[in-house]
């Protein structure tokens, strides 16, 4: 829920710019598998009403993303910013999905600025750019110990018949 905007000035004066700064607090959101908080989420930016009773927001927000590395699954906080450019209306539009709706004088930014962040997160996140992952054997983070499981030795695996197969050129 973000602090709600307070829009009955712009209303009245239809075209006047009005700056304002918000904090939103947003969910978690489950994004390919993984849960994805949005920290410590503000919005800087300014609105206007338009002639129709329309109210138009262009903002800038940032916020902290938390989630785990793809890769060794250790967790990460990535900032994220992204501009947000929204039309509210009174009377929904259905043939118009990105107008965002509102009642009375108070317009809440929540939906505007989670759609703009979440189109602004990276696909994959990591941990750092060369992160090792973890071991395929025996599950170790490779970026905090060194692992020999991969060195040789006969170790057993879910994946083992699939390699005595390919290592001895059978046939299935």
């Amino acid at each position: 829920m973000a602090e709600a905007l307070n829009v009955s000035q712009a209303l009245r004066n239809p075209g006047q710019l009005f700056p304002f700064e918000a904090r939103v607090t947003l969910p978690g959101m489950e994004i390919f598998s993984d849960t994805v908080f949005l920290e410590d989420v503000r919005a800087e930016g300014e609105f206007l009403a338009t002639d129709d009773g329309r109210i138009s927001v262009k903002a800038t927000a940032r916020a902290d993303a938390r989630a785990h590395c793809s890769r060794c699954l250790e967790e990460v906080v990535t900032p994220v910013e992204a501009q947000v450019d929204a039309l509210y209306s009174r009377v929904p539009d259905p043939d118009d999905p990105d107008l965002y709706g509102f009642e009375g004088y108070a317009l809440d930014l929540t939906d505007a600025v989670r759609d703009a962040l979440v189109l602004e997160l990276p696909m994959r996140f990591l941990c750092k750019p060369d992160c090792k992952g973890l071991c395929p054997t025996c599950g170790a983070n490779l970026n905090r110990v060194a692992c020999t499981c991969q060195e040789g030795g006969n170790t057993t695996n879910p994946f083992s018949a699939l390699k005595n197969i390919v290592l001895n050129h059978e046939e299935v």
